[in-house]
């Protein structure tokens, strides 16, 4: 075992961990407000939405409608209120 390697051994590099960022203040979801009619997942309708934007299931992606007619009750939805 006084042999030389015929290959030298590899050795990993090891890198110093940065240094860890402040974590960011995340704003808190609300609860879920809708369930998808196709699918049944829960979901919520963001603010920042234009009134114009298609609200669209995260889980199946089918499209449920318009921002403005969550908001406003009226209007042709594929969703159901939950909760209050």
């Amino acid at each position: 075992m006084t042999e030389a390697p015929r290959r030298p051994i590899l050795k990993l590099k090891t890198t110093p961990k940065p240094p860890e960022a402040a974590p960011v203040a995340v704003p808190a979801q609300s609860a879920p407000q809708w369930k998808c009619k196709p699918c049944g997942a829960a979901f919520f309708v963001a603010d920042d939405l234009a009134p114009e934007d298609a609200v669209r299931c995260v889980s199946c992606g089918a499209r449920l409608g318009k921002a403005e007619d969550f908001r406003s009750g009226s209007g042709k939805v594929r969703a159901r209120r939950i909760g209050g």
